[in-house]
């Protein structure tokens, strides 16, 4: 009896000891994570909760906002200028999602191999990252200068003739693309990398003992175990995509023609440059739902095909 009663305040020791650890994990883990919920309220949760009362008034910042119900949200669908801005919302995530998870996908493929010098390559991919969107932007848009660019240059003497990149209604979207390819590469190529270290080499060896080597092992293992990774990288690419405002406001400013302006550009423009802060609250609330919806829907999907 006197054993039992001390293995049960043994257990009862060990299991509090236990429970205060999870406690002060816990805690560690709200403390870390505090400091981004907060600035996510501050700067996204909150201006969306006041940006859904602004929708329903003319305000123009100067002087007091008078309401006019849901006459914002009938003028914006009649508007051709935010349908394009859509639209080329739209076509933009459609050109630069799939290809980035490629190049993503493939990059990391090259550097999860005994790759001579691959520590260096893994520093060079990742680099352009860490670069400001705005000098990212001035870059490129040297770089696809028709005069002086280095790119029309190599075209040149290639015996191809260049092109006019952001001036052209037909290749400024396609040049913005290229410039995040750019830019945007080393962030999926990172994610990927790590999944692809973390599946186990026992896999892959009960596959070559089925004879499965190269491009079969690649489809039935490496990328049925990269699913959730791939899931993570296609949302992820998805958001960021929707929120396309730096490259175009650097290197076309929205043209030629509004070509290139997107949703969050068109709600820049109608808030800070025509003064119309309801307006562009009203856009912002079609963004917002959009974006959400469209995230929603290809959540169902992808983790209907993971299970």
């Amino acid at each position: 009896m006197h054993g039992q009663s001390t293995l049960h305040n043994d257990c009862d020791r060990r299991s509090g000891t236990s429970h205060r650890s999870v406690r002060h994990r816990n805690t560690w883990a709200y403390v870390m994570v505090g400091p981004y919920l907060v600035s996510v309220t501050l700067f996204f949760v909150v201006p969306f909760i006041l940006a859904v009362p602004v929708s329903l008034t003319n305000w123009s910042i100067i002087g007091r906002p008078s309401f006019v119900g849901l006459d914002n949200y009938i003028r914006l669908f009649n508007d051709s200028s935010v349908l394009q801005a859509l639209w080329n919302t739209v076509r933009y995530v459609l050109m630069q999602v799939p290809s980035l998870m490629v190049i993503g996908l493939g990059l990391a493929l090259l550097l999860n191999t005994r790759l001579k010098g691959r520590t260096l390559a893994r520093v060079v991919v990742v680099m352009p990252y860490v670069v400001n969107v705005v000098v990212m932007g001035i870059i490129w848009r040297w770089m696809f200068d028709p005069n002086f660019g280095i790119i029309n240059h190599y075209l040149r003497r290639l015996g191809l003739s260049g092109s006019w990149w952001l001036t052209d209604t037909s290749t400024s979207m396609l040049s913005i693309v290229i410039a995040n390819w750019w830019w945007s590469a080393g962030f999926n190529t990172v994610v990927y990398l790590a999944g692809l270290q973390g599946i186990p080499r026992e896999l892959y060896e009960a596959a070559a003992v089925d004879g499965a080597t190269g491009w079969v092992a690649f489809r039935h293992v490496t990328l049925p175990c990269l699913r959730p990774v791939t899931f993570y990288v296609l949302l992820m690419d998805t958001i960021t995509s929707f929120q396309l405002f730096g490259e175009p406001f650097v290197m076309t400013q929205g043209g030629p023609l509004g070509s290139t302006t997107t949703l969050t550009y068109k709600i820049y423009n109608s808030a800070f440059i025509e003064l119309k802060l309801g307006y562009a609250s009203a856009i912002s609330v079609l963004f917002l739902a959009v974006i959400s919806a469209l995230v929603l829907l290809q959540s169902r999907v992808v983790k209907s095909g993971i299970d």
